[in-house]
């Protein structure tokens, strides 16, 4: 079998930008040129742009992969669900070119022999997981339904059920049709949580410098301190996802408390996965902290990026001239010229939200609200490089196990609410006979349930079988014995500590 990366026709898979005016690639260019139909008058490509664009090693596009991205339908799916799509659909179809075949004549023998390839040969130094077979599979379930419907192609597998019975992955649940092409794993031990208590110690040594006594460092020149600071609290504090909470606009969180009251707010259909807003919260103290941010660090990048001109220079850039009820009358420029039109902010993707910018007295200024140092809007991908700078500074302090990556404080989130809603469930029942306590649940919920709300979960399942397992095998009862109010955490957690995929801090740890 030839090597992916070696493959005389290996195709390549670029991201282009919002708007494609300028090409560094040869490769590009050259292909670009056969579409030049598809540019507008300001000279940007259309139907290409913010896609993903197929393109072999002789600069040939490849049309069905590049219609497939420019559909419909991958347009309205999620940024990460394109890019996820585009590399498994890559290495597919590189895979079928060291084989000699071309997209539309692979069928079910050559999936299996794809999946051998990615999951278990070892002439493959670059293995995946079960759950990253899941995304490949359900990248060419998708993609080969969209052939058979639109390009008239063969279906790619035998069972109808795999493509017609969707589940988790995308493709069938019953093994007993067809091939069992499904992940026979998907690891869930790499999932960790930390208690309340760990949390604190990671933010105070990795994101505030602070001495493993708690004391300040006299050296200590933070960069974005507040900034990271009121991020990772804002995301263990609302249980929301990085992408999520990365793309939180100012104007979104337009409340003002102090302390440990609680304020809701709404999570755009645009920016949650699989489409489905849901209701948030956050605390007084986490949204002082992002008011600090927002009146130092930020207001700083900002007046810096606009005395520069960056916002007046942004490409693709919306400008809001009105905000009322939701809805935003702006002005999208392309070129020299601009176009009108009312945006319900509910309606904004990630993408939209980064090329927002807001008209004050000073100026354009982003409407999102994290920005990096130079005051350009903040991706998703640059807090990485934050998370792991903190865990840095963690191992340094000579702290042992106690790491931090962003969907870890979901995960934590939801470790604490479960605690809390065991207290609060015990409080409730306490005096109830069963029958009594049966009408409770029926009418309110359980502990499950109010998990699953804050998470914005659709399947109850999920909250379960993913983000709660350590608790799945404890016995109510033994959870409750360990907790007098719901504030005190810290030792009905400890009944955890044995679990090595959570975290928590024994007094013999703590600087106090």
């Amino acid at each position: 079998m030839l090597s992916m990366t070696h493959s005389p026709l290996a195709w390549k898979v670029f991201f282009a930008p919002e708007y494609i005016t300028t090409h560094d690639d040869p490769l590009l260019q050259r292909a670009l040129r056969t579409q030049a139909s598809d540019q507008d008058l300001t000279g940007v490509w259309l139907r290409w742009a913010a896609r993903p664009i197929f393109i072999n090693s002789l600069g040939v596009p490849h049309g069905a992969l590049n219609d497939f991205f420019a559909g419909a339908k991958m347009r309205n799916r999620a940024e990460a669900t394109n890019k996820r799509y585009a590399y498994s659909l890559s290495v597919w179809v590189n895979f079928l070119a060291s084989k000699g075949k071309e997209w539309d004549s692979a069928d079910e023998n050559d999936v299996m022999d794809f999946k051998f390839w990615r999951r278990s040969d070892i002439r493959n130094p670059r293995r995946i997981s079960g759950s990253a077979w899941g995304n490949d599979l359900a990248a060419l379930s998708t993609f080969y339904d969209w052939g058979h419907r639109v390009l008239e192609v063969p279906t790619l597998f035998e069972s109808d059920e795999i493509l017609t019975r969707k589940s988790r992955y995308g493709y069938s649940s019953d093994p007993s049709r067809g091939a069992d092409l499904r992940p026979s794993t998907v690891r869930n031990a790499d999932v960790k949580w930390l208690t309340p208590r760990a949390y604190q110690r990671w933010r105070d040594i990795g994101i505030h410098g602070l001495t493993p006594q708690g004391a300040e460092r006299t050296r200590w020149r933070p960069r974005s301190q507040s900034r990271d600071a009121g991020f990772v609290d804002g995301l263990y504090g609302s249980g929301l996802r990085l992408q999520e909470w990365a793309s939180v606009l100012t104007l979104e969180l337009d409340r003002e408390l102090t302390g440990h009251e609680y304020a809701s707010f709404r999570l755009a259909d645009a920016c949650a996965k699989g489409g489905r807003g849901h209701t948030f919260w956050l605390r007084g103290d986490v949204l002082e902290q992002v008011a600090t941010y927002q009146e130092t660090e930020r207001a700083s990048a900002v007046r810096a990026a606009q005395t520069a001109g960056m916002y007046d220079e942004m490409r693709g850039r919306i400008v809001v001239e009105e905000v009322r009820n939701g809805v935003l009358r702006v002005n999208t420029f392309r070129g020299t010229k601009s176009y009108p039109a009312s945006l319900r902010i509910n309606d904004l993707d990630p993408s939209e939200r980064r090329r927002l910018l807001i008209r004050t007295d000073e100026g354009l200024e982003p409407a999102v609200l994290w920005l990096n140092e130079d005051g350009s809007p903040r991706q998703k991908s640059a807090w990485y490089k934050s998370f792991a700078l903190a865990n840095s500074r963690v191992r340094k302090a000579g702290i042992d196990r106690l790491e931090c990556h962003p969907h870890m404080l979901r995960h934590s989130f939801a470790l604490r609410w479960f605690a809390v809603g065991r207290l609060i469930w015990s409080q409730q029942v306490k005096d109830m006979d069963a029958e009594h306590q049966r009408d409770l649940r029926e009418q309110f919920g359980d502990t499950w349930s109010l998990v699953q709300t804050m998470l914005g979960h659709a399947d109850v399942n999920t909250t379960k079988g993913t983000y709660l397992e350590p608790f799945r095998a404890l016995d109510a009862r033994m959870l409750l014995e360990y907790g007098k109010s719901v504030l005190d955490l810290e030792p009905l957690l400890a009944i955890l500590s044995d679990d090595p995929r959570v975290r928590t801090i024994d007094d013999n740890e703590s600087r106090f």
